[in-house]
Parts: C-alpha cells; sequence; structure tokens
C-alpha cells in the first residue's frame, strides 16, 4: 500500500516512528466518507421535515385568505431552507479541503447535527407563535411575550448552528493533518473569519429578537441567504483567478 493510501485511512507506513503515547497525527485521522454521506443524510431529511409544518388550508372559498393567514409559517421556511442550505454548502467547501478527519472534527461534525435537525422544531415554534392575532388586551399581551420567546428561541439555534460551521472550519484550517495542503489550510482558515463574522450577525439578530419578532426573522433570513452566496461569490473569484 502506497504511502498516499496509507495516509489517508490513517494508518502508518512501515519503519515510521510512532509517538510512545501512540496518538500520532495520522494514527488517528479517519476518512471524510463516511462524514459526508451521513451529514448530506441529515441535511436532506430536515430539509424534508421542514415542508411537513406547511399546512393546506381546507377552505374553498377563502383559500387566499387561508394562505395568507400561514404567512408566518412559510417566512420560516423560506429562513431555515436557506440556512441549511448554506450550512450544506459550507460543509461541502469544508470537506473538499480536507483530506481526513480527526475524532474532535467528528464530535463537532455531530453537534452541528444536532442543531440543524433541531431546526424543524424551532421552526415550528416561530411559526406557531409568531404574530397571532388576539383581541384582549391581556391576549395582546401574552402573545407579544410568546412572540419574543418563539423568536430567539428560533434565533439560538440559527446561531448555535452557525457557530458549530465556525468551530469545524477553524479545527480543519489549525490542526495538523486534516488540510489537503498548505493552499486548502490558508482556504480553511480565511473561510472560518467570515464565518465568525456570520455568528456575530446571527448572535446579534437573536438579541434583536426579543424586543422586535419580525425585524430579527426578516434578518435571519437576510443572513441566511448570505450563507448560501457568499461562499459561491468566493467560488467565482477562484475559477476567474489566472492559474500560475
Amino acid at each position: 500500500m502506497s504511502w498516499s493510501i496509507r495516509r489517508k485511512l490513517g494508518g502508518t507506513p512501515a519503519g515510521s516512528t510512532v509517538p510512545a503515547d501512540g496518538q500520532g497525527t495520522y494514527g488517528r485521522l479517519l476518512p471524510t466518507g463516511r462524514l459526508e454521506a451521513f451529514s448530506d443524510g441529515v441535511f436532506a431529511i430536515a430539509i424534508t421535515l421542514l415542508v411537513l409544518e406547511l399546512h393546506v388550508p381546507t377552505g374553498h372559498e377563502a383559500l387566499l385568505r387561508g394562505l395568507e393567514h400561514e404567512w408566518p409559517r412559510y417566512l420560516g421556511y423560506f429562513v431555515s431552507f436557506a440556512f441549511i442550505g448554506g450550512v450544506w454548502i459550507a460543509h461541502s467547501n469544508l470537506t473538499r479541503f480536507i483530506k481526513a478527519a480527526d475524532p474532535d472534527l467528528l464530535r463537532l461534525n455531530l453537534m452541528l447535527l444536532l442543531f440543524v435537525s433541531f431546526l424543524p422544531f424551532t421552526t415550528a415554534i416561530a411559526a406557531t407563535h409568531l404574530f397571532a392575532s388576539n383581541l384582549t388586551l391581556h391576549e395582546v399581551t401574552v402573545s407579544t411575550s410568546a412572540e419574543r420567546v418563539a423568536a430567539v428561541v428560533f434565533g439560538l439555534n440559527l446561531t448555535l448552528a452557525a457557530l458549530m460551521v465556525y468551530l469545524m472550519l477553524r479545527h480543519a484550517g489549525r490542526t495538523p493533518g486534516l488540510a489537503a495542503d498548505d493552499l486548502a489550510e490558508g482556504e480553511l482558515q480565511a473561510f472560518a473569519k467570515e464565518r465568525r463574522s456570520a455568528v456575530l450577525l446571527q448572535a446579534g439578530a437573536t438579541v434583536v429578537g426579543a424586543f422586535l419578532p419580525l425585524t430579527a426573522v426578516i434578518f435571519y433570513l437576510a443572513v441566511s441567504v448570505f450563507f448560501i452566496l457568499d461562499p459561491l461569490r468566493h467560488m467565482r473569484v477562484r475559477l476567474r483567478r489566472p492559474a500560475g
């Protein structure tokens, strides 16, 4: 077996020296195939579950009014769909620049999938309690409180998922043996810095949700769309960059 294959599979070539503690860098590395396949499956299932929260109006004569009544669910769906799509693009870029995964990266990936798989639930909370119409002053006060809590819970879920993406990129860029080469290591570190700014924006929007729920959710959507468009913009720049 060649040295390159052994290194990718986490093996140690014959004649090489393994540290006394048995924790050599390459001895702890794993191929990325299962990480990618498992993550893609969770992303796909989470996006599919989102659409199940959209309700079909039952009144035939008031269909348009029923569709208008469900607008918070549509907004929540677009926010979460765009966010998961952006996370999937970032995750795809991450795996493109690494040649192996270590146990810490796998754990961070599991935490990311935890928060992504939780999104259909928090999206439903936001859609159910966001801007319900009430008649009495007491009910309006209770509703406003519920709206704020729903917006903050939704934002916290998005923020924690975005934080895991940032931590994965930072870990992959700083850990020896994970990046495919020096150029890939630099790309990962630059991508991590960009994602750190996105995490701060998402966290700031969550704070806004405690006071202005609708404004915060619209901000969530803007940040999620940014998650999708920004990596694609950088990919086009790289493609236009002259070789050599």
